[in-house]
């Protein structure tokens, strides 16, 4: 695709070193993808400065650079600006025409719930009729086409790209999930939000935020970020609920399971097996029996119901969605068989996350069985949360199986080392090398009255290991054996 310089730069303040060609072909911040006619943006990493790979871009035909400092020795025209993560941004926002602008966006930011409010949201759409597409963990989606991604929130060219795609696919409302990295790193910073949720905040990410404090504050800027006229909706059960209400560019909608809300279950409801209950709201009673189990899965309904009441679906429509939800991959999803234990996969890598699963499991468990949960902790990720982890599972499991994750460049038995510090003595769990052979030993040594639950993988389909990918589809793997 074809675009005028000018209009690509537009809005952009820069200095600028030789002379403007007069087309762009496409926009990259990878040298590996660079094409004559490109242009280049120059993005400082937390380990790699795209400058240093600026020769390599020339060298594969970029008509220009996008610079945070002027270069004497490239003779390409270069173009300084203060932030080349925020130009890249607006660069790619110009490109694709500000997409966002032509659709109805709503993001949903927090530590966990994220992927489950956007597929509730998505089935509720469709049964309104509504012509939607998603993005997140699970990839994105155009109607019923799903398409396979890599991060939760992409980087804002691929954002772009995606929305852009969407539009001429007459697609009129978005529902997608929008990260923290994506918030403190500018993916979404040209992106129009007609609405917004939060769901909670836990530990996470601490590798690259630090501090809570400064974690929150990053999630806290998509309530900064919707448009006036639109609508925001925020969970005050969680602790730091006010540090986003009192940032809110909007009129705010409350939800909460345990104090007055806009959106709260009346008192008598079910979980366990299924969600039956029925749901008050600004528009009146809306009946919920879904098969979704939990009670964290009570404040997912919660926020979905919330934005589709603010995105107009009547409450009728929204109850019958809810009725026909299927299991959503790598969210408690079950893959059991008869003669075997009971079998969970489940995508929980936070310690709150993990309590919240092992909490609902342990009410449905037989009397004479164990809950056993299987779980390692990621590499190069917050150490900090390692035994925490751990001590999330000892809260409600019987037996625990300790192996890895993906432990990227990491060596998996310091990070399981590190993992276990957070058991005490009395605690029961073995420690296997190796995620395929610790599920083997598993379903093999549990009794037929047990439940299983693999913790931290979910829908994801590889490990990654020294920077590679390799094939590991838990789901899977548990059919096979």
């Amino acid at each position: 695709m074809i675009k005028s310089t000018q209009q690509v730069l537009k809005g952009i303040t820069f200095q600028l070193q030789g002379n403007l060609p007069e087309s762009i072909s496409s926009l990259s911040f990878n040298s590996k993808n660079v094409e004559p006619g490109s242009l280049f943006f120059a993005i400082r990493g937390q380990k790699e400065d795209g400058h240093k790979y600026i020769p390599q871009a020339v060298k594969n035909g970029a008509s220009a650079i996008v610079v945070e400092n002027i270069f004497p020795d490239i003779t390409s025209p270069q173009i300084k600006v203060t932030n080349t993560r925020s130009a890249l941004s607006h660069a790619a926002a110009n490109y694709y025409d500000n997409p966002s602008k032509k659709m109805t966006v709503v993001g949903i930011t927090g530590t966990n719930g994220k992927t489950t409010v956007v597929y509730l949201l998505n089935h509720i759409l469709k049964t309104a009729n509504v012509q939607r597409g998603t993005i997140g963990t699970l990839g994105y989606s155009i109607g019923d086409e799903h398409f396979s991604g890599n991060l939760t929130t992409p980087e804002s060219v691929t954002l772009q790209k995606i929305l852009y795609k969407m539009t001429k696919n007459s697609i009129s409302t978005v529902i997608m999930e929008v990260s923290s990295h994506a918030l403190a790193l500018r993916r979404v910073e040209d992106i129009t939000f007609i609405g917004g949720a939060f769901t909670n905040l836990s530990q996470d990410h601490l590798d690259f935020h630090l501090t809570m404090e400064s974690y929150a504050e990053a999630k806290t800027e998509l309530f900064r970020k919707v448009i006036i006229k639109g609508f925001l909706i925020c969970n005050i059960d969680d602790p730091f609920s006010e540090k986003f209400i009192n940032v809110a560019t909007a009129p705010v909608s409350t939800f909460s399971i345990s104090q007055n809300a806009d959106f709260t279950w009346i008192s008598k409801i079910s979980y366990l097996n299924g969600i039956k209950g029925i749901i008050l709201s600004p528009e009146g009673k809306i009946s919920v029996d879904c098969p979704l189990s939990g009670e964290f899965n009570l404040k997912n309904i919660l926020a979905a119901v919330a934005v589709a009441i603010n995105l107009g679906i009547k409450p009728e429509t929204i109850s019958q969605a809810l009725s026909k939800i299927e299991s959503i991959p790598g969210r408690l999803q079950e893959v059991s068989k008869s003669g075997y234990p009971c079998i969970f996969v489940d995508y929980a890598h936070t310690p709150d996350a993990i309590k919240n699963v092992l909490k609902t499991l342990k009410e449905i468990i037989p009397q004479d069985g164990k809950l056993i949960a299987l779980f390692g902790c990621g590499g190069n990720r917050d150490r900090k949360k390692r035994p925490m982890m751990a001590k999330a599972v000892e809260s409600f499991a019987d037996f625990a199986v300790v192996t890895d994750d993906n432990p990227r460049f990491e060596d998996p038995q310091h990070i399981i080392k590190e993992t276990v510090k957070g058991f005490s003595k009395s605690m029961s769990y073995k420690i296997i090398n190796g995620r395929k052979k610790a599920i083997m030993w598993t379903l093999k040594n549990a009794s037929i009255n047990d439940i299983i639950v693999l913790l931290g993988k979910g829908h994801e389909t590889y490990q990654e290991i020294n920077g590679k990918r390799y094939p590991f589809n838990e789901v899977l793997i548990v059919k096979d054996i």
